[in-house]
């Protein structure tokens, strides 16, 4: 799932996601294997690997619509969400127990001190052009602070905090629209999702910044945990696969085979201000990448075996969040949330299908790398074939299990190349809802 998307998500369609998907782990399962085929991303898609997925006219028209979307933030001049979405969390909790980090319930103080500190009779009280200048969370409501369900029970508690929205990366271009009480706080608008920042992470754009950020030719981070530093030897932040930034049209390449890119950063006065970072080979490439198999496997190799990380919490993925990420780096754009994924290009519902009536769509229709799967809560990517069972590539928590009448979880925790049916192998998977297969209800094939 860095990331099933939580951008707009209602919290009851959060909660029901959080239990469709096994999140949590009550119980356990013992040290079972789980039989994971090679984890090698390339190994199933049996196409040439130079075969363009996409033609060049198609993958332009993504382009430019992913470059349109990355910077409409700064074309806007209000909030795009009205109050009752962006204040959603509010109401949400009002009716809902949760848990700090203590896992003590948080009372009825935690929620009125939230409410103060969202003043949301004057949303909005902002309205400027921002960018992040570090990889910072994006929250529910404006506290770094979480608010788990009952941890007691299979599916909640850690690590499914449920102020924690998404991950924006540094770079990402923003709007923002509202200020927390103390002003520690901002709500902004990305090209995927809103929520809460903090301020310290964000910088004030003006026309002069944003003229110049947009270069027109950008740099996709290829690798994880690169470290950006400017010219002046100064750490800025970590780049990521999902990261995208200007290359510097006076120096697009260096000596070495690198990239010269543009990275924001904040002067003492909050505002953006643009510093040069010299990218190693191989770490960055110019976006988009051409759409082959290798390229593809290329990315999501460095991705295998990422620690899951709901909402992007510790700058981690969850499902939605590695498609997405992966997706951006050939210039294609996908929402936050995994059901919205699920809608776009050619969705075809198996409703109604059995378990191998759905393997044989998917490997007839499927198209490796760019076919999306779906279960609630969840989604997955089609990446090819072994043994006439379907692949997909997915950031996943865990399987639900049951044992003794109790559920819990078999925890897989990363990023993992599986079948639709990873272990079904253990005894005590709860069967048939812990089979994944047995709950897809469609795929869609991108773009």
């Amino acid at each position: 799932m860095r990331r099933t998307g939580l951008s707009a998500f209602p919290f009851p369609l959060l909660l029901a996601a959080l239990l469709l998907t096994g999140a949590g782990c009550a119980v356990r399962e013992a040290d079972a294997p789980l039989m994971l085929p090679a984890q090698d991303a390339g190994a199933y898609h049996g196409l040439p690997g130079d075969a363009l997925l996409m033609g060049p006219e198609v993958q332009g028209v993504a382009w430019s619509d992913f470059l349109a979307r990355h910077f409409d933030p700064w074309e806007r001049t209000r909030p795009e969400y009205p109050a009752d979405k962006v204040f959603w969390g509010l109401a949400a909790f009002a009716d809902k127990p949760v848990y700090g980090e203590n896992l003590r319930p948080r009372g009825p103080a935690w929620l009125d001190a939230m409410a103060e500190a969202s003043k949301a009779a004057g949303y909005p009280s902002l309205n400027r052009r921002a960018i992040a200048v570090a990889n910072t969370a994006m929250r529910v409501l404006p506290t770094e602070k979480p608010a788990f369900g009952d941890p007691g029970q299979a599916g909640e508690g850690f690590p499914f905090d449920y102020l924690q929205n998404s991950l924006v990366l540094a770079g990402t271009p923003l709007y923002a629209s509202h200020e927390s009480a103390d002003r520690a706080w901002v709500l902004v608008e990305s090209r995927f999702a809103y929520g809460w920042v903090r301020r310290a992470d964000i910088a004030w754009v003006d026309d002069d910044f944003a003229k110049t950020f947009r270069t027109g030719a950008y740099a996709a981070l290829v690798r994880e945990g690169v470290s950006l530093a400017d010219t002046d030897g100064v750490f800025r932040f970590k780049g990521f696969i999902g990261t995208l930034l200007p290359v510097a049209e006076s120096v697009k390449s260096t000596e070495d085979g690198g990239l010269t890119v543009m990275v924001p950063a904040r002067d003492v006065l909050g505002r953006a201000v643009v510093r040069y970072a010299h990218v190693a080979p191989g770490d960055a490439l110019p976006a988009p990448l051409a759409p082959t198999p290798d390229n593809f496997a290329m990315l999501a190799d460095r991705m295998l075996g990422e620690p899951y990380g709901w909402g992007g919490l510790y700058t981690d993925r969850d499902c939605s969040a590695t498609v997405m990420d992966l997706m951006a780096a050939f210039g294609v754009f996908l929402p936050r949330n995994s059901s919205q994924q699920a809608r776009l290009g050619w969705v075809e519902p198996l409703d109604g299908e059995s378990d191998a009536a759905k393997k044989a769509r998917l490997l007839e229709e499927g198209v490796p790398f760019l076919t999306l799967v779906r279960k609630p809560g969840h989604i997955m990517l089609y990446i090819g074939s072994k043994d006439g069972e379907p692949v997909v590539l997915q950031t996943i928590w865990g399987l639900k299990t049951r044992q003794s009448g109790v559920e819990g979880r078999r925890v897989i925790g990363r990023t993992v190349i599986s079948t639709l049916e990873p272990g079904a192998n253990l005894r005590h998977l709860a069967r048939p809802e812990g089979v994944l297969l047995h709950t897809v209800r469609s795929f869609n094939t991108l773009p």
